[in-house]
C-alpha cells in the first residue's frame, strides 16, 4: 500500500515528536538522576562531618580524662598540693621521714620571701605545687589550642581552685608569678575567681 505525502509527513511528525518526547525524557531523568546523586552526596558529607565531630569530640574528652589522671592518680607530687590544700596538717615521707606539713609550712614554703631559706619540708612543699602548676599549665595549654574542652576538666578543680585561693592566696599568687607559671594562673581564673587580693 502505497503512502500519500500527508501520511508520511504525518508519520515524519510523529517520529519528530516522539524523539522530542524521547530527549526531554533522557534530560529529565539525568536531572532527576543528578539531583539525587547530589542530594547522596550531601547525606554523606554531612554524615562524613558528624563522624569526625564525635570523632574529636570522644577525643578531647578521653585526653581531658588523661590529664585529670595525670592529675590525680599518676603525679603523686601534684597530688600532694591539693592535699596540702585540703587538709590543715598530714603526714608525707620526706627522704624516708614520715613529716607533718600544716597549712603554716606551706605558706611559709610559698612565700618567695623564703627563697634563700628553704628546709627539706619547704622544698618537698615547693616541688609539690611545681607539679601541680605543670599539670595545670598543660591543661590551660590544650583548652587554648582547642585539644580540649574546659568543661571536661571543670571537676573536680572547680573545689580545688577556690580552696587554693582561700588558703594560699597571698603567698601563692607571687610565687606562680616569680616561676612564672603564667598557664596556670590562666587555667585558675577560668572559675571565675580573683587572683588578686
Amino acid at each position: 500500500m502505497a503512502y500519500s505525502d500527508s501520511e508520511e509527513s504525518h508519520d515524519f511528525d510523529k517520529n519528530v515528536s516522539a524523539g522530542l518526547v524521547m530527549e526531554k525524557l533522557a534530560k529529565l531523568v539525568a536531572i532527576f538522576g543528578g539531583l539525587i546523586s547530589a542530594i547522596v552526596l550531601i547525606i554523606s558529607l554531612n554524615d562524613s562531618t558528624n563522624q569526625r565531630a564525635s570523632e574529636l569530640r570522644w577525643s578531647q574528652a578521653k585526653l581531658a580524662a588523661e590529664l585529670q589522671d595525670d592529675l590525680f592518680i599518676n603525679d603523686f607530687q601534684a597530688f600532694n598540693a591539693l592535699r596540702m590544700t585540703d587538709w590543715a596538717a598530714y603526714d608525707y615521707l620526706i627522704g624516708g621521714v614520715k613529716t607533718r606539713i600544716t597549712h603554716a609550712n606551706v605558706q611559709s614554703a610559698l612565700d618567695v620571701i623564703n627563697n634563700t631559706e628553704l628546709t627539706s619540708k619547704g622544698v618537698f612543699v615547693r616541688e609539690s605545687f611545681d607539679r601541680l602548676f605543670y599539670r595545670m599549665g598543660k591543661i590551660e595549654r590544650g583548652i587554648c589550642s582547642g585539644l580540649l574542652r574546659f568543661e571536661d576538666v571543670y571537676s573536680p578543680m572547680d573545689y580545688y581552685v577556690p580552696f587554693l585561693l582561700s588558703t594560699h592566696r597571698q603567698v601563692l599568687i607571687p610565687y606562680m608569678q616569680q616561676l612564672h607559671h603564667s598557664d596556670a594562673l590562666n587555667f585558675m581564673r577560668r572559675f571565675n575567681v580573683s587572683l588578686s587580693d
